[in-house]
């Protein structure tokens, strides 16, 4: 499969097979099976990618045009948002031609006399630079796949658009004795974790339930091919769902552990010593419950709920016991007394997670979560700048690898086997984890030897991290857009880190607490080398006019300049230093 970031630097997924140039992709697209042509030097197709809709801008102001269609329309240069596509060339009735518009396009073709592969518009979501019309555009950049209308699949217009819930389950369930609850933000729905606390002679018998979300959706059913491309759940900053994983019928009635009604779920139980502060006895088992209340996260932390205070003891037992160093320990046990009903929760799921990675590493099946050591000459100059904040940038982002690679080490929670197995109405990696880790147990059941019926990972692993990646970007340009829709224009940030990128050009890495971001900006070095001392470089103005001494931790001002027309807000929103 042929990959790339800006459609210049090629790789070819599983082969040492990287290159240079966009002639040599050959009319080939990110996505695309791909062989190397050995003779030619160049990019063979093999099969064309199911290439999502394309949101970007259509360049009406551009004075070219590039032909007509069949239709007699005018052919307009269409430039994707996403840098690992092309220019597109597409056919517009628009008859504005003074302003940009963004729109979406699906790919049609790549004639072998075309410059560009040829897309087809399929709706224009407003004018450049419009704040609803650039919130579109995020959200369908950030998942560029959706289900249909709410009435097409409960009605169902066809067997491919009927997302009607159908029980698939013949599992042997064991029922949940206690008192079972949720906690979860204010008008959450598609709720996916439950805890039962029922008392017992040492303390309390303890379960998390998860949603078994895999007696609901069939592998390589409609509704799981589509949960695929989607992988996870993209939520707004406020918590509100904008691309479900699943169908709401799914999401939020048949698989969500709502109260009143029975529910399937995967549970791991525990038994926990009040006296001891100790774990043991840890079972799973695939299960079936009731919710008896749903709180908020607010609600429980003033609630006088019985099961308050042994849910707190456990949350802190579990923090300081994954802590490797007595300093680590210490740390956690300070940070755990000032904890809320949040992180508690927190530690139920982590420890969940890391359960499940056992099993999954133990049985070299499924997906695991790995996280690499921070980069320390970075964490110890961000340690020494005074500014406890940065230290978070030092770190890489975690990623998802298989459970029989050898490097699966998850260096911020300090093991080798953590999975995300917790989410599996939100998180597509969760719901192949569920799979296997039901029929893990389901073999410790029946005492099966053999793994021949356990579910493959039906998805490269890889395409997980790049929808993580691109969710993650969304954040990211939302700041962006709610920064500049906001009018205002400047902000406080700080000098964290600069590097020479060519003779005469500096690049400069700002953090902005308001945004709690590190963004990149350059600059043009200035010639002048007088009375400067090792810390402090000189770079100028972006129109040159004006000398900013550079150095570093530096408190400064920045102004932000929009740029409507750039390919996307990384390069749109420019930073100047005043």
């Amino acid at each position: 499969m042929l990959t790339t970031k800006d459609y210049n630097e090629f790789h070819i997924l599983d082969t040492n097979i990287q290159f240079t140039d966009a002639k040599l992709a050959n009319k080939c697209l990110p996505g695309d099976m791909v062989e190397w042509d050995i003779e030619k030097n160049q990019c063979k197709l093999v099969s064309r990618g199911n290439h999502p809709l394309i949101v970007g801008t259509l360049e009406l102001t551009n004075k070219c045009k590039y032909g007509l269609t069949n239709r007699q329309l005018p052919m307009y240069l269409f430039t994707p948002y996403d840098k690992s596509y092309p220019h597109f060339i597409v056919g517009s009735s628009e008859k504005d031609i003074s302003r940009n518009m963004i729109g979406l396009i699906s790919f049609g073709e790549w004639a072998l006399s075309s410059t560009f592969p040829r897309g087809n518009l399929q709706t224009i979501l407003g004018v450049s630079g419009d704040f609803d019309a650039e919130y579109q555009a995020l959200i369908w950049q950030a998942c560029p796949w959706k289900y249909s209308p709410k009435e097409k699949y409960t009605k169902g217009c066809s067997h491919s658009e009927t997302y009607i819930p159908i029980l698939n389950d013949n599992v042997v369930r064991t029922r949940v004795s206690g008192e079972t609850f949720n906690i979860d933000p204010l008008g959450c729905r598609d709720v996916d974790d439950v805890f039962t606390f029922e008392q017992n002679s040492e303390g309390w018998n303890i379960t998390i339930t998860i949603s078994d979300v895999t007696a609901y959706v069939e592998p390589g059913g409609v509704v799981d091919k589509m949960a695929e491309k989607i992988s996870q759940t993209l939520y707004n900053n406020e918590g509100g769902v904008l691309r479900p994983m699943l169908p709401p019928v799914y999401s939020e009635e048949a698989c969500s552990l709502l109260p009143g009604k029975d529910s399937y779920g995967l549970s791991i139980s525990f038994n926990w010593n009040s006296k001891e502060q100790s774990i043991t006895d840890i079972k799973w088992f695939s299960s079936i419950l009731k919710v008896d209340r749903s709180y908020t996260y607010e609600e429980f932390q003033q609630s006088d709920s019985p099961y308050k205070e042994p849910l707190e003891q456990i949350a802190s037992y579990l923090a300081v016991r994954h802590s490797a160093s007595a300093k680590a320990e210490t740390t956690a046990s300070a940070k755990a007394e000032t904890w809320t009903s949040h992180e508690w929760v927190e530690q139920m799921m982590l420890f969940y997670n890391r359960e499940a990675g056992k099993l999954l590493k133990r049985a070299g099946q499924g997906v695991l979560r790995r996280h690499s050591q921070p980069n320390l000459e970075r964490l110890a100059a961000f340690q020494k700048s005074g500014i406890p904040e940065l230290e978070k940038f030092a770190y890489s982002s975690a990623e998802y690898c298989l459970s029989t690679e050898k490097d699966t080490v998850h260096y911020g929670l300090e093991t080798d086997a953590y999975a995300h197995a917790s989410s599996p109405i939100r998180r597509y990696a969760d719901l192949v984890n569920q799979r296997i880790l039901k029929e893990l147990i389901m073999s410790f059941e029946e005492k099966r030897t053999n793994s021949d019926s356990i579910y493959t990972v039906p998805i490269d692993y890889r395409l997980m991290n790049q929808r993580g990646k691109a969710v993650k970007r969304y954040g990211r340009d939302m700041d962006f857009l709610k920064a500049i829709s906001s009018g205002e224009t400047r902000f406080k940030a700080v000098i964290v880190e600069q590097k020479m990128i060519s003779p005469d050009k500096k690049k400069i890495k700002l953090y902005v607490p308001k945004w709690g971001r590190i963004v990149s900006t350059w600059f043009k070095s200035s010639e002048r080398t007088d009375n400067l001392n090792d810390e402090t470089d000189i770079v100028l103005s972006r129109d040159e006019t004006r000398e900013i001494a550079v150095t570093l931790y530096r408190e400064v001002e920045i102004e932000c300049v929009f740029m409507s027309n750039a390919r996307n807000w990384k390069e749109r929103v420019v930073i100047q230093i005043m």
